[in-house]
């Protein structure tokens, strides 16, 4: 795996191939600024594989810097992991909305380092892996055959500023752990009967399908400070730094409200009608083993539990108007 590491202290340039070589990864690069990085990956022949951006450098900060990469199509989904001396939530808050991967403090543990370097190769992988089946499907399968993601694929889709990664969600909230976990809420919403929208859609029209919840979701929270990622199976969660939640079935009619309002349609023109439901909030316990990964979990659990209690309940008519 090649690396590019950034960082405006030399020491740090010096110690961190050799530690990075003891964890099994030789190939690293390292430069001393934003400007010297931006320059380099602007004439590399092969993209780097990952990236360990310093958060506090004069000038170009790391954040920054991790924006501006992320505008570059070859590093569009390249792991980016900060490292830094920077705690507070806020340089917390700030890496991962500009696209951070993961973010480990200095001074950094090697058996750390090593374990998020090996999680980057395997997102690596995976993407790969993803991208030669796309290139073996052809255009000629029929619609129900040709979509190169299963339904419960986290994968990965534009929307609002603050929709990131599922993995980035994940380790924003173990790193939250150091910096206000417990004023945090974790929830889950649902697109109600995703599988017979997975099954009756080409692969564009499930992707327009989640970018459309995905930005009514936004609309609906951009008043929460919140990060959200999808988890797959029609599942998105959201992270939030407020103690206090509105209601959840406020937030969810607000969120409905909105996807009514946009009449979303397949490509034929029949109704593609999106219906949510969100799971009630609650506090993320990342104290335990696998905490994240417990609470993601029973956030799910809440949302399809809010389902299935809808399906005893009475449906509101969704009437369309057809201007003739």
């Amino acid at each position: 795996m090649q690396i590019l590491a950034v960082d405006d202290d030399t020491h740090i340039r010096e110690i961190i191939p050799m530690i990075t070589r003891k964890v099994g990864f030789p190939h690293v690069t390292t430069v001393g600024s934003g400007d010297e990085a931006l320059a380099l990956l602007d004439t590399v022949s092969e993209a780097y594989e990952c990236l360990l951006l310093d958060i506090n450098m004069p000038g170009m900060d790391g954040i920054e810097l991790c924006g501006l990469v992320r505008k570059l199509p070859a590093h569009r989904k390249t792991p980016i992991i900060m490292l830094t001396a920077m705690t507070d939530k806020e340089y917390l808050d700030r890496a991962f909305k500009a696209g951070a991967t993961d973010y480990i403090t200095k001074p950094f543990d090697i058996v750390e380092l090593g374990a998020r370097l090996r999680v980057a190769k395997e997102l690596i992988t995976a993407r790969k892996e993803m991208a030669q089946l796309i290139a073996s499907i052809g255009d000629d399968h029929p619609a129900s055959q040709r979509h190169t993601f299963a339904l419960t694929d986290p994968i990965t889709i534009s929307g609002p500023e603050h929709l990131v990664d599922y993995v980035a969600l994940g380790n924003y909230l173990t790193q939250l752990s150091r910096a206000g976990a417990s004023s945090s809420q974790v929830m889950a919403i649902k697109i109600d009967r995703i599988n017979a929208i997975y099954d009756r859609a080409t692969e564009q029209e499930y992707t327009y399908a989640l970018t459309e919840t995905a930005e009514a979701i936004g609309q609906v929270l951009r008043q929460q400070k919140n990060l959200m990622a999808y988890a797959g199976s029609g599942m998105f969660m959201v992270v939030s730094s407020y103690a206090t939640l509105e209601p959840p079935r406020e937030l969810e009619a607000a969120i409905q409200n909105l996807l009514d309002e946009r009449d979303t349609e397949y490509d034929n023109g029949d109704p593609l009608d999106i219906e949510v439901s969100i799971g009630n909030p609650m506090r993320p316990n990342t104290s335990r083993t696998q905490g994240v990964k417990k609470t993601f979990e029973r956030a799910l659990a809440r949302a399809e539990n809010r389902f299935q209690r809808k399906l005893s309940e009475p449906r509101p008519l969704n009437i369309r108007l057809v201007g003739g």
